[in-house]
């Protein structure tokens, strides 16, 4: 290893030096889209009890800016726009990627129209998603967010400067040197109102990258990371809780990653997805509270922080990628990062070959096929053992077709129209399936729209059993939404 890493620092030094330019800048900005974002988000949080990583039960005073904003709207009727990002979820997803993408590219609220074309090939995504970038900026001019914003701008500046002084020089050219390429322009988007659970630190981003006239240009959208003391006003603050060095070095990576990574996984999403019942049957119970419970965003993840590691390491920093790779791997449970990080080896010592990361992408996602789900689940310490399951369900009359689906592949992989229940009598629907130990499961009628719901079930929650031995399962269906 000692052996690798040295030719991998020789390596990025002489490739460094040929590149003959200076890093780019880090531009840092506010965006009151993004805000406009966050602040919703944290209502349907707190209107649900919980949203993504987000505890709308808990005070947030540590936060000061989401904490403000917080009150402010409770003196408002919000009903509204908590359904609209409730109606725009149901299609969209759980994950939070086309959102920032989406009002980033859109012009500064209240401005209407975007700057840049939005990227999504899933029309029915896109149409939710300007749908709902257009209800924010309403929501953002009926709650008069602007004068908000303005009257919290010392605060605003204040974070700004402290992520300006903690970002290390030349460091961008290190990550244009690992990935081969290098981006018009890096934008660094403070959100001091993205909420996160309270510790001593704590951090949170996003790293969208879209194409300009010009150039690619790389942005990251980053939360606070310490916990403030609650003062009367913002004018009485002089931290403004980014001072943190090692996080904003380790955010740069890993969210400028993005931008080199993401843009060239797409092409490939058809074949990442054939893998995903290592996702449904695995992965899912570990990713989906942290947010990516998309399986080719979690493939992204692993990729991204594999690039984190393996700069690390370039960068002569064996502690620090250590230290990652133990926190990635152990604690986070992205368990693919050993395969990920042996592959990419061969992208470092064959650069005549690959020249960019972009050259050797096809061959880094064969770890993809060289896996199993059996193999990830011993990895996650989960049980390996099957079981017949036979589902009986009670239906209303003259209902029509009857989907099941949840995370195993006999029953679709989360996929609402791909496995439909026997009609066994006028209201009865019947399917057995084997499943691991860990069942979760819905009922549709065949789109995500049309969930069904089950008697003894929250409405919009799992079915969610333990699973020891083969059983017969009767459930009762109230009605279709």
């Amino acid at each position: 290893m000692i052996k690798y890493t040295s030719l991998l620092i020789l390596i990025l030094f002489l490739m460094a030096a040929d590149m003959k330019s200076q890093s780019a800048r880090v531009d840092v900005e506010f965006s009151p889209n993004i805000a406009t974002y966050s602040i919703v988000e944290y209502l349907v949080a707190r209107h649900q009890g919980k949203l993504f990583y987000i505890d709308g039960k808990t005070d947030i005073g540590y936060l000061p800016l989401a904490d403000w904003a917080n009150r402010e709207m409770e003196k408002y009727d919000n009903s509204g726009i908590i359904k609209d990002m409730q109606d725009y979820l149901k299609v969209a997803g759980q994950q939070q990627d086309l959102s920032y993408q989406t009002l980033l590219k859109h012009h500064v609220f209240p401005d209407e129209g975007y700057a840049f074309a939005i990227e999504e090939s899933d029309v029915a995504k896109r149409l939710a998603v300007e749908k709902f970038a257009e209800q924010l900026r309403l929501f953002y001019i009926e709650r008069n967010l602007g004068t908000f914003f303005r009257d919290h701008r010392e605060f605003i500046e204040g974070a700004k400067k402290e992520v300006r002084k903690n970002i290390p020089d030349d460091y961008m050219m290190k990550m244009e040197t690992y990935y081969g390429e290098r981006f018009l322009a890096y934008k660094f988007y403070i959100n001091p109102f993205d909420v996160l659970p309270y510790s001593e630190v704590f951090w949170h981003g996003n790293g969208p990258m879209f194409k300009s006239e010009k150039g690619k240009i790389a942005n990251m959208i980053s939360s606070a990371y310490i916990p403030l003391k609650k003062k009367k006003n913002s004018d009485n603050y002089r931290e403004f809780g980014f001072n943190h060095p090692q996080t904003i070095h380790f955010l740069i990576t890993h969210e400028f990653g993005h931008s080199f990574v993401n843009q060239y996984l797409g092409e490939y999403e058809s074949k990442i997805n054939k893998t995903d019942n290592l996702m449904a049957e695995a992965l899912i119970g570990k990713m989906d509270g942290q947010g990516y419970s998309y399986w080719p965003s979690c493939v992204g993840e692993h990729i991204v922080r594999t690039g984190e590691i393996r700069i690390a390491l370039a960068d002569g920093n064996k502690k620090l990628a250590e230290h990652i790779r133990e926190q990635y791997v152990k604690d986070l449970s992205f368990v693919l990062i050993p395969e990920f990080e042996d592959k990419i080896m061969g992208y470092e010592h064959n650069r005549e070959k690959y020249k960019t990361f972009k050259d050797f992408v096809p061959q880094l996602l064969t770890v993809l096929d060289e896996t199993c789900v059996e193999k990830v689940r011993e990895k996650l310490k989960l049980p390996n053992e099957k079981y017949d399951i036979t589902v009986m369900l009670t239906v209303p009359e003259n209902s029509s077709d009857v989907y099941i689906t949840g995370n195993q592949s006999d029953i679709g992989n989360w996929d609402p129209q791909k496995v439909k229940l026997e009609k066994t009598g006028k209201t009865m629907r019947q399917i057995t399936f084997k499943t691991f130990p860990d069942l979760r499961f819905k009922i549709t009628g065949g789109s995500w729209q049309t969930e069904a719901i089950i008697e003894g079930v929250e409405v919009g929650k799992d079915v969610v059993l333990n699973i020891h031995e083969n059983k017969i399962l009767h459930y009762h269906l109230q009605s279709e939404k």
